[in-house]
């Protein structure tokens, strides 16, 4: 249960950061003088992120959206796509997928983002479309901090440490797999590489 929080978060908080970006981009700040500082107050507790409502989707549906094939053609014996879910950002809309891979069927409604927490997963695949390319090595610096560069059909990821969370890209898009369970690298690898 603590992982998938921590997925939760990773995912609101990307969210938030990418519509933080997008809002603040370009304003531009006008010079000022010494401005006195002023202290702000401490809010009592934390208030909660609205809630991002999802559209849940069939692969078919998903694979439509991003223009290409999402479907493992490997998995673990027993494991299948079990549900997948779209939501919007930026302006123009830019889509999210949170697609879902487990042998255990799940159950539930979903309207939010805050509704994934209740999904009993294996794998969830999160693709993201996006506009801007990053620098060509952000996977090693990544790989300076923790994990490492690997290689999936001749495109640069990113593996954690613990071999949960593996990152790539393709053109106009950005994949992130989680993986709930433990499961050996080469299989991880063997998943993703069977992706398009």
């Amino acid at each position: 249960m603590g992982v998938k929080k921590r997925w939760l978060f990773v995912t609101l908080g990307g969210v938030l950061v990418l519509s933080v970006l997008t809002g603040c981009a370009g304003e531009k700040v006008a010079p000022t003088e010494a401005e006195p500082s002023v202290t702000a107050p401490i809010p009592e507790s934390i208030p909660r992120l609205p809630a991002i409502p999802v559209q849940e989707v069939s692969m078919e549906e998903a694979e439509g959206i991003v223009g290409v094939s999402l479907t493992p053609e490997y998995l673990p014996a027993g494991w299948k796509f079990q549900r997948g879910f779209v939501w919007y950002y930026s302006s123009p809309p830019r889509a999210n997928l949170s697609l879902y891979f487990s042998d255990e069927e799940m159950l539930g409604e979903v309207k939010t983002i805050q509704d994934f927490d209740s999904l009993p997963y294996k794998i969830v695949l999160n693709v993201y479309q996006v506009v801007k390319v990053p620098s060509p090595d952000i996977y090693e610096t990544m790989a300076q901090e923790s994990g490492k560069v690997v290689d999936i059909n001749e495109t640069k990821g990113w593996l954690s440490s613990g071999g949960q969370d593996l990152r790539w890209r393709l053109p106009g898009l950005r994949f992130f797999m989680y993986v709930a369970v433990e499961l050996p690298e080469e299989e991880i690898l063997r998943i993703a590489e069977s992706i398009g």
